[in-house]
């Protein structure tokens, strides 16, 4: 019982040990999209869709309309949250369009810039940039979580990318558990706590650790429920340290990092 009580107010003290205003790392962000003046729009329920003139954006805008609003109401009926303001959805028909106007290639992007704590956390932009063309259709709940999981706060990669990628649940067409099991198989995933180090991203595959991270937060909702995965989002913080990070995951799961990934793998049924 002494214990319980001293976990209880170790983890209060870590969870509570947050600046009040965060801002998002992207020194490339540019904002020359804004100075476009001939973005075609249409409004949805919950967006705001940004798009060009005849593109392919424009021929299957009724399309992405209905894929985005299925995705909105899904996030917000899982994690249980409200929101009250309009995403605005830029779709570039290009790599190199959008690196022009917003300064990255990446296929989505999920803009913020700012949240300051108030009540819950309030972000200074609420906007998604994404390519769409032949090749390339970056849409569905991706990004989308990210804006939307803004009230928990900003979490580390393992955990935002992870619960961006159990509400993907594909990667690349294929289910996220799959790919793990692939790559489990061969050897190549990156240990857990290898993951809750944030610098160390600049290091990985995406191939390799975006369906990892989602197959392991898909591993703790299913197996210990929201509610811990919840505590676990918003008590650890990029601005925390390593150490900080391991102990509150290990207080709210009551188990090591090493036991809680090598019970993954083992949920996943694969020899190893």
């Amino acid at each position: 019982m002494v214990f319980f009580v001293f976990c209880l107010n170790l983890l209060y003290h870590l969870t509570m040990k947050q600046d009040s205003t965060i801002r998002q790392n992207i020194p490339w962000f540019e904002t020359d999209y804004q100075k476009k003046k001939d973005w075609q729009k249409r409004k949805s329920s919950h967006y705001v869709f940004h798009y060009f003139k005849n593109s392919l954006a424009e021929k299957d805008i009724k399309r992405i309309i209905a894929v985005q609003e299925r995705s909105y109401k899904k996030i917000l009926r899982i994690l249980k949250l409200k929101n009250e303001r309009k995403i605005n959805y830029y779709l570039y028909p290009s790599k190199k369009t959008k690196q022009i106007l917003m300064g990255d290639d990446g296929y989505g992007n999920a803009i913020w810039l700012e949240i300051k704590k108030r009540k819950v956390w309030v972000s200074k932009k609420f906007e998604v940039h994404s390519i769409y063309n032949n090749k390339i259709q970056c849409i569905g709940p991706h990004e989308d979580t990210h804006l939307l999981s803004l009230p928990w706060g900003v979490s580390i990669f393992l955990f935002s990318e992870g619960l961006a990628e159990f509400m993907d649940k594909k990667w690349c067409g294929k289910d996220i558990d799959i790919w793990a099991r692939k790559y489990l198989k061969e050897n190549k995933l990156y240990s857990i706590k290898f993951l809750l180090e944030n610098k160390n991203w600049d290091k990985v595959n995406n191939m390799i650790v975006y369906p990892q991270s989602g197959s392991f937060v898909r591993y703790l909702i299913n197996t210990y429920g929201m509610g811990k995965f919840k505590k676990a989002y918003k008590g650890t913080s990029r601005q925390k340290i390593l150490k900080e990070n391991i102990k509150i995951m290990e207080i709210i799961y009551l188990k090591p990092i090493e036991e809680m990934e090598k019970n993954w793998k083992k949920h996943l049924g694969v020899e190893y």
